[in-house]
């Protein structure tokens, strides 16, 4: 009796994922709708675990940067480090470093060396879009640095720039308005943790295993972010 009673064990209560269930499908799994909402229940949480980890891994990037006073940091997610007398290496703001997934272009505004503040200066492209980033003061592009390909262990210094009105120092961040900067960033990173969306709302759809944060939040919200962290 109890040899058959073995034998008629689901494989999830085999398995001692649930307390009580025998098989009545002749162990067709394939054709159990016990089965199939097990084994859905099962990547969804597989999914939003990792969605998890990488909110939780850009949250963490966030939480250990600290104010350099070696680098002016600007408006618009740019920094400068100065060269030599109104020559400086033009460069990414880390914050937004955090948030940009996997490998990305940077595409310096060339096409004319003078640009005036309020102008593209530079291009940011993956394969979830683009956004650009407008210059907050009047430069002079002299040079573009090494690869436009980056990844996050290249250098973050894009292009050698001029500055032909010599601004550059009174559009400098205080230390008090870049930690505002970052407290914002981590907020909305934040919000992001605590309102993990459901399969069905994002690219998570056909169980796709969550690495980038435009997978999760899906092109168009990714990019708004982007975006908006970049103002």
């Amino acid at each position: 009796m109890s040899n058959s009673y073995e034998k008629l064990k689901c494989i999830w209560m085999a398995s001692q994922v649930i307390e009580y269930k025998l098989c009545d499908n002749n162990f067709d799994c394939e054709n159990c709708m016990l089965d199939k909402a097990m084994r859905n229940l099962i990547n969804n949480q597989a999914q939003k675990h990792s969605s998890i980890n990488v909110v939780s891994s850009i949250s963490e990037k966030l939480y250990k940067l600290v104010y350099n006073d070696k680098t002016i940091y600007l408006t618009k997610s740019l920094i400068a480090k100065e060269i030599c007398r109104d020559t400086f290496y033009l460069g990414i703001n880390p914050i937004l470093e955090c948030f940009l997934d996997s490998e990305y272009s940077i595409v310096v505004n060339d096409s004319r060396k003078n640009i005036q503040k309020g102008k593209n200066v530079v291009n940011i492209s993956g394969i979830w879009g683009d956004i650009t980033i407008s210059s907050p003061i009047d430069l002079v592009v002299h040079d573009k640095i090494g690869s436009t390909s980056f990844t996050p262990f290249n250098s973050r210094w894009f292009a050698i720039i001029g500055d032909t009105k010599q601004t550059i120092q009174n559009h400098k961040l205080s230390k008090i308005d870049w930690h505002a900067y970052l407290n914002s960033a981590i907020k909305s990173i934040e919000e992001i943790k605590t309102n993990i969306p459901s399969v069905g709302d994002t690219m998570m759809d056909g169980g796709t295993n969550i690495e980038f944060l435009h997978q999760l939040l899906g092109y168009k919200k990714y990019v708004s972010l982007l975006s908006a962290i970049s103002l």
